[in-house]
């Protein structure tokens, strides 16, 4: 598995209730970003880097993340 983790995109924490279409929506911003990001069942979000990583590669992924997540909130 290496590296692999994963995040669930949910409407209200407190609901849990799914959000499928945000997992979408920040899919396709990471991957106009040069970031590619695969989704895990309906509303999960699946990181995959190499077992070798470089410390600007890591900064880059998070840091567009972010940037994704900000946009769509």
């Amino acid at each position: 598995m290496g590296l692999m983790i994963g995040f669930e995109m949910v409407r209200d924490q407190r609901t849990n209730e799914r959000a499928p279409e945000l997992r979408e929506r920040i899919q396709s911003l990471a991957f106009e970003r040069g970031l590619l990001v695969l989704g895990a069942g309906r509303n999960s979000i699946r990181l995959c880097p190499p077992l070798v990583i470089t410390r600007d590669q890591a900064d880059f992924a998070v840091d567009t993340l972010e940037e994704c997540l900000k946009l769509t909130a």
